[in-house]
């Protein structure tokens, strides 16, 4: 799989509707469609959020299955039946993708849980994508900017 960064982040816009499309879909479209100064077509919002599991499974080599999705939020018993433990002798593709499932557990119960706190959200996916890149960031300070959110 790689972690080309052609590849990764094409869908980079796709993520960031992704992470508030369920709140508010039509303000977040038209929010892009502003942005990006181009026509959006209604009709294509269905394939913009296609295209997040998409990505999902790119990163995951799997995707749930719609029992085990609330909008864009996926159910921790899923990720932890999924990849709860990741096999012996794995080569590295497999186990990045545990470590990504796990860095999501982490990220969406732990570090920025929700009011559910039993599932995770998608809206992660684009800081699992480059594991080598997660020491980057400043996660105390978002999580504080999470934890006194309005």
């Amino acid at each position: 799989m790689g972690d080309d960064p052609a590849r990764l982040y094409r869908l980079d816009g796709v993520a960031h509707i992704a992470g508030v499309i369920n709140e508010e879909p039509q303000r977040c479209i038209r929010s892009m469609r502003r942005q990006q100064d181009m026509v959006l077509d209604d009709r294509y919002v269905p394939y913009l959020q296609m295209a997040a599991w998409v990505w999902f499974e790119e990163l995951f080599g799997v995707v749930p299955p719609p029992s085990q999705v609330q909008k864009y939020a996926v159910n921790c018993s899923w990720f932890q039946e999924t990849f709860g433990e990741c096999p012996e002798g794995a080569d590295e593709d497999t186990v990045r993708r545990y470590a990504r499932a796990y860095i999501m557990m982490l990220l969406g119960t732990q570090l920025f849980a929700d009011k559910s706190g039993n599932r995770v959200h998608i809206r992660w996916l684009p800081f699992v994508a480059r594991l080598e890149e997660m020491g980057t960031y400043s996660w105390g300070s978002a999580a504080l900017a999470w934890l006194y959110r309005i």
